[in-house]
């Protein structure tokens, strides 16, 4: 058999493995075994096939990569603005600058931000930010 046949059938069950993954990589590695099996087709070494494939299949992957990456949605804070400036009630003070509060019928850690003075007797305080699961309280 030779070897642009083995080079073809590699990269068509790629092919055919990509139409259940839905990524692109495989794609990109079956382009650049259907290059080598040109290569081999045109009668070039065994290395330059090697050689061929390994270069169209790193950089057909690395601009999948960047493609990506370029495509990608940064992590959307929308649901946040509708917390921001809502009142939250003391549960319990931790220490000077961390309470446990009450919103939406749960707990939450919240700290003062920066500019807050502590007041341990004000019980209703309104939510400035939020860092991860913590309210930042005003």
């Amino acid at each position: 058999m030779e070897s642009y046949w083995l080079w073809w059938t590699f990269a068509v069950l790629l092919i055919v493995t990509e139409m259940f993954s839905g990524t692109f990589y495989l794609l990109a590695v079956a382009l650049g075994l259907a290059a080598a099996g040109l290569a081999a087709f045109m009668g070039t070494a065994w290395t330059v096939q090697v050689l061929i494939a390994a270069v169209l299949c790193t950089t057909s992957v690395a601009w999948i990569h960047r493609w990506k990456k370029r495509q990608a949605v940064p992590q959307e804070r929308s649901n946040l603005a509708n917390d921001i400036g809502q009142s939250v009630r003391i549960v319990s003070w931790t220490d000077e600058r961390r309470a446990r509060v009450s919103y939406r019928g749960a707990e939450w850690d919240a700290s003062l931000s920066s500019e807050a003075l502590a007041d341990s007797e004000r019980q209703t305080w309104q939510i400035k930010d939020i860092v991860g699961t913590q309210l930042i309280i005003r």
